[in-house]
């Protein structure tokens, strides 16, 4: 039901709607005759004439419902539902303190009753009918939607009449934990390689190996509980098992963030100290977990209105953002779309049609947080290597992040047994000049490997970056110096630390212990609109007691020409005294591009030359067909030396999981590979079979509807009992799921679509009602008067199989196909308010997907 800006209307629902059914099939419907079909759902005791009238389908009294402002869950609450004599139907009782505590700008509006009312906490179950405002009637272009199929109330206002909220998240009350499941994404293959048998050997040398990969989780509500195993064998060792990590997490709503016990890493956006593996508990930010205009950074926009004005923020000619705001000074702090390193353009249009407009410079490190934003990581725990910590030192680490206007600070903090370290650092927007970061590490140590001998060292890391905008030039440079060639990360201290070869050994100036003295790194990348863009990389590394450097350059470009893609890439590298370059040179030919990407082939080809001016080459066709369910490449190759090898393979993707193999022939060697890879769910209804997973799934039902497929999923669709895998759900964010019937038939579904929001690792059940038979269209006769909206119900079930419309039509659904049923309508509770037929089995022609709404007369009794 809608309740419109000019006064109270009623909005259809699809699927059942019988009046929309007949607009379809028999022409138009009056209007008098609409009714609410979802609400009828809800009433199994039989109808009354005066629920089905016109403008009357909804019955006052309270009712439960999840209330949205503008697409927004804010709560669930109980609504007083009054009736309007005016339009005879009923309206939420809303009063102007409760649409404030909303969050709605009642201020900006005129004509409220009872603008006086004292603000406070409002339940508005208490209301009386004296405190009842009409609000469509107060704020123009406002709306007010009741879906009682679901119980949902909509308020829909225009934005300048919402408060800003400084939301960081979206309401842990819309979290869904999902339900208790273990489940695990399983990977694996076999290889195979045969050499032909050198001179003297009498036998052919053939090696096999084999992979298996386990990513598995428990979860049981807010915990999950995670395990990574791999399992390889080989001709030498045999079977070897590598359980890589097991540990538990749950979020932390207050804390914004998660915490884990088990086998964990450290966070730390330091880019001088490394992420280090513990095994212990920790605590740390989830950023998942906000909104996503809470941590990038992204500048204050500040500026003066004389009036009511309209802010537009625009980027390279692209409109980002947009607001209105009223007379005074302004502050616009939660941009979330914009470009890292273009300036942003600032109009502000007034009421009376003046317009000033200015620039915003902007530039950004991935690093750096929007005012107000704070990222924390703790940790503590023994440290862990190669999966043991049997042995290994206790630690403690913290790490905080916090976002100013233009600067953001930066600090980790790593205590443990004979070592300690600090790092602090800030990261600047400086407008028009670009971005810069600075960070300093100190680190002290005990060389149990040297004498017990004590270290200390310092690091610093400067990095400047810039996007000129008018040339699409993106630059950035980065340093390292290290003041001390003491200076140690916890890695590389444990490292030294736990090899035995070390003991007693003389800390010399081996390759080994090459400590680096300065590190320099530069990033070129520029756009040439449409004819493509060139980049460029370099770096040089300078170490402590050698005169040698490393140094390497990478320079590039790639071009569109036709349909064809071409890439050129030189590469140098000198390592000591060892030096190497290399040229490619990469085509490819797309067969299909534009609207028919469901079966895109592609031809390619490359070309290598190395430091020797010697040249492979290799020819390649791929591509996909059957929507992309197949997959498949052949290449043909020739390298240096003048040898030739060929090769296939094949991938198949279905909704239980993908096979693939692979052939491959040289003059020396035959190769053989085949693998398998997909999911498997255990959970309360059963064990399902489904592609890879991610950390995130949902579990869909529609009881026993087969072939029903999820908008966007590449699944087959639901199994014969109605189930089937969402395989990547995104957390803490709105999901919506929309089924897709158009390829099933004899399913009638009481709602397509679904918005739902996951945490982080859940398993998320959606059951979706639905009716699975035959669909019939009958004119019932009886010689007892069936008002309109009377249900319709096949004997023996809960459901209603339909609602009796005009001249005593209903259209039914869910009704078996090959044999005699009884039905019964039903109007009341009293045994004169019902009458029963004999709906005959479809005939051959009825059961022809086209013929079902031919009309069968039967008589009710």
């Amino acid at each position: 039901m809608e309740i419109g800006a000019l006064g109270y209307g009623k909005r259809i629902s699809a699927g059942f709607a019988l009046s929309a059914l007949f607009s379809v099939i028999h022409g138009a419907v009056a209007a008098e005759n609409e009714f609410e079909t979802q609400f009828l759902r809800k009433d199994k005791r039989g109808a009354t004439p005066e629920v089905f009238l016109y403008h009357n389908a909804v019955t006052p009294g309270l009712k439960d419902v999840d209330l949205t402002l503008n697409e927004q869950f804010i709560d669930r609450y109980s609504i007083l539902f009054i009736e309007d004599k005016n339009n005879k139907t009923a309206i939420p009782c809303l009063s102007h303190a409760f649409l404030q505590q909303l969050g709605i700008r009642t201020e900006l509006y005129t004509g409220w009753q009872r603008p006086a009312e004292a603000e406070g906490h409002v339940d508005p179950s208490t209301l009386t009918v004296g405190q009842c405002e009409n609000m469509t009637e107060r704020i123009p272009a406002a709306t007010i939607i009741y879906d009682a199929s679901v119980q949902t109330l909509s308020l829909q206002v225009p934005q300048e009449a919402v408060k800003r909220k400084d939301s960081t998240m979206l309401s842990p009350k819309e979290w869904d934990d999902g339900v208790a499941n273990l489940r695990t994404s399983y990977s694996g293959y076999f290889y195979q390689t045969k050499r032909q048998k050198d001179e003297g050997d009498d036998s052919d040398r053939i090696s096999r190996s084999a992979w298996i990969s386990l990513n598995s989780t428990a979860g049981a509500g807010p915990w999950r509980l995670f395990s990574n195993d791999s399992f390889s064998k080989n001709e030498e060792d045999g079977w070897e098992t590598n359980h890589d990590s097991l540990y538990l997490s749950r979020g932390i709503a207050s804390a914004r963030g998660h915490v884990s016990i088990g086998d964990i890493f450290t966070q730390s956006r330091s880019a001088i100290l490394n992420n280090i593996p513990v095994r212990g508990v920790s605590l740390a930010t989830t950023e998942r977990m906000m909104l996503d205009n809470q941590f990038d950074f992204s500048p204050v926009i500040r500026g003066i209105a004389r009036t009511n004005a309209q802010v537009i923020v625009r980027q390279q000619n692209s409109v980002i953002y947009s607001t209105t705001v009223t007379p005074g000074a302004f502050a616009i702090d939660d941009l979330s779309s914009a470009r890292s390193g273009a300036d942003l353009e600032v109009t502000v249009e007034e009421a009376d049609g003046t317009r000033q407009v200015f620039r915003v410079p902007y530039s950004t490190l991935p690093t750096m947080l929007r005012p107000g934003a704070m990222r924390y990581s703790t940790a503590v725990g023994q440290y862990r290597e190669n999966n043991h910590s049997d042995g290994e030192p206790w630690l403690g680490f913290a790490a905080v992040e916090y976002g100013f206007e233009r600067v953001t600070l930066l600090s980790t903090l790593l205590t443990a047994e004979k070592y300690q370290s600090l790092s602090a650092g800030a990261a600047w927007n400086l407008g028009a000049i670009g971005a810069f970061s600075l960070e300093l590490a100190g680190a002290s140590y005990r060389e149990e490997w040297n004498n017990n001998t004590d270290r200390r060292g310092s690091a610093l890391r400067v990095l400047f970056a810039r996007y000129f905008e008018k040339t699409d030039t993106n630059l950035q440079v980065a340093g390292y110096q290290y003041n001390s060639r003491h200076f140690m990360d916890f890695s590389d201290f444990m490292s030294r630390r736990n090899r035995d070869d070390l003991n007693g050994y003389d800390y010399g100036e081996s390759g080994w212990n090459l400590r680096r003295r300065s590190r320099t790194e530069l990033n070129l990348n520029q756009g040439l609109s449409h004819y493509g863009n060139l980049y460029f990389s370099l770096s040089q590394d300078r170490y402590y007691r050698s005169s040698e450097k490393n140094s390497s350059f990478t320079g590039g470009g790639g071009t569109q020409i036709g349909p064809a893609s071409v890439s050129l890439t030189w590469t140098w590298t000198k390592n000591g005294q060892s030096k190497d370059n290399q040229l490619n040179l990469n085509v490819s030919i797309p067969f299909s591009w534009g609207d028919r990407q469901s079966s895109a082939a592609s031809l390619n080809y490359g070309l290598t030359r190395n430091k020797e001016n010697q040249y492979s080459q290799t020819l390649g066709y791929s591509g996909n067909a059957l929507d992309n369910a197949l997959n498949y490449s052949a290449n043909l190759q020739r390298d240096a030396g003048g040898g030739t090898s060929e090769s296939l393979s094949l991938g198949y993707g279905t909704s239980i999981g993908s096979l693939n193999g692979s052939i491959g022939h040289s003059s020396d060697m035959m190769q053989f590979s085949a693998g398998m890879s997909g999911g498997l769910v255990l959970y309360s209804g059963g064990v399902l079979l489904a592609p890879m997973l991610g950390d995130t799934i949902g579990v869909i039902e529609t009881p026993d509807a087969k072939g029903i497929r999820v908008t966007g999923n590449s699944s087959t669709g639901t199994d014969r009992w109605g189930r089937t895998v969402l395989s990547y759900m995104t957390p803490y964010r709105y999901n919506t799921l929309t089924l897709d019937t158009t390829k099933t038939e004899g399913v009638e579904l009481r709602e397509s679509s679904r918005k739902v929001v996951p945490t982080q690792g859940a398993a998320v059940l959606l059951r979706f009602a639905t009716r699975v038979g035959r669909r019939a269209m009958v004119e019932i006769r009886s010689v007892k008067p069936i008002p309109l909206g009377a249900l319709v119900y096949v004997e023996g079930e809960k459901d209603e199989a339909g609602i009796v419309g005009n001249k005593g039509q209903a259209y039914l659904s869910g009704i078996a196909a090959d044999r005699e049923q009884k039905l019964r309508v039903q109007w009341g509770e009293a045994p004169a308010q019902r009458c029963y037929f004999l709906l005959p089995p479809a005939t051959r022609a009825q059961q022809a997907p086209d013929n079902w709404y031919q009309k069968i007369i039967v008589q009710c009794q």
